[in-house]
């Protein structure tokens, strides 16, 4: 139904095209794409994706695993030549490479692995559509950030380290963290100009922050993970796109059992996390919410992820809603 609402050719030409399933594993180097005909071809990433379009029979369905930002390039340019493209969650992928007891591991037979998920499953998949300029560069600017945040903390723990060996080596090459963490805060003072210079962005990091426990930067690490929120349905499917809403699991006699769901963004649900703790210690309807739970028998650290939902689903209403 909705390639008629796309405004698609007949349906003879839409059961034609929509047979044609292709597979790219993404690597940092390598596109290794399946094509219909069982070859696999291989080119390099991103200098190839030009011979990659031209080789793509017309109106082909396209998947490719959301590894890291290497995929982008790939995923913007299939869209913008007018494929249908899905963006694949790598854990539905492993998942469904573990249901068929497969025995080889490499980047041919991921992409034919690909292009078979994608072949049974692409009915019930979005598709890929591109975010906003302003948030593709938000997202890489708090990321950015965030490697620059890695790298300080690695540099002291290693200064920590190599005391013992030269001692006042820290007063040495000290200036090494202080610069990272330097470079660090001039990179999200632009991540948070570029939030305010887009109506749209700069109105959601305002709702952001009227919520207990977020400031600036985590309301910025919000939005570079989520992207356009406005992708979501409802409240209850973005925290499950966090990873923050539980995961049942009973079998037998056993108990039930429930635990998070962690499929989304492991940053995301730590910024959310921090913004529960925050909110616990300053704000006191969220941090009685949280010791009712605590009295009940939960632990506080459960409690606390719960606040952590909920924050999430508040999040998605202010941004998406108004309210």
């Amino acid at each position: 139904m909705r390639f008629f609402l796309r405004g698609l050719p007949p349906i003879s030409l839409v059961l034609c095209t929509m047979s044609a399933f292709v597979g790219v594993d993404v690597s940092a180097r390598w596109l290794d794409v399946a094509l219909p005909s069982g070859e696999v071809l291989r080119v390099p990433n991103p200098e190839g994706i030009p011979s990659l379009l031209e080789a793509l029979p017309p109106g082909a369905s396209v998947g490719l695993e959301a590894t890291s930002t290497y995929y982008r390039p790939l995923a913007y340019a299939l869209h913008q030549a007018g494929f249908w493209v899905y963006v694949l969650n790598p854990q539905a992928v492993k998942a469904y490479a573990r249901s068929l007891l497969r025995r080889a591991k490499t980047d041919k037979a991921d992409a034919r692995l690909i292009a078979r998920f994608l072949a049974e499953r692409h009915v019930d998949l979005p598709l890929y559509t591109p975010l906003e300029d302003s948030l593709v560069l938000l997202s890489l600017l708090v990321r950015f950030s965030e490697a620059l945040t890695s790298d300080r903390v690695g540099a002291l723990n290693r200064l920590h380290a190599w005391e013992y060996v030269v001692p006042g080596v820290s007063g040495i090459l000290g200036y090494v963290p202080r610069t990272l963490r330097g470079l660090r805060e001039e990179v999200m003072q632009k991540a948070l100009e570029v939030a305010q210079a887009d109506p749209v962005v700069s109105r959601w990091l305002d709702s952001l922050t009227t919520l207990p426990g977020f400031g600036h930067v985590l309301a910025l690490k919000v939005l570079a993970y989520s992207g356009d929120m406005t992708r979501f349905r409802s409240a209850r499917a973005y925290a499950a796109f966090t990873g923050l809403t539980p995961r049942i699991y009973q079998s037998g006699d056993a108990p039930e059992k429930s635990a998070i769901s962690r499929v989304g963004p492991s940053r995301l649900r730590s910024a959310f996390y921090m913004a529960a703790l925050s909110a616990y210690r300053f704000d006191a309807e969220r941090r009685e919410w949280v010791d009712r739970m605590v009295a009940r028998g939960k632990p506080k650290r459960l409690a606390l992820t719960a606040l952590a939902a909920r924050l999430a689903r508040a999040a998605w209403a202010v941004c998406v809603r108004g309210a």
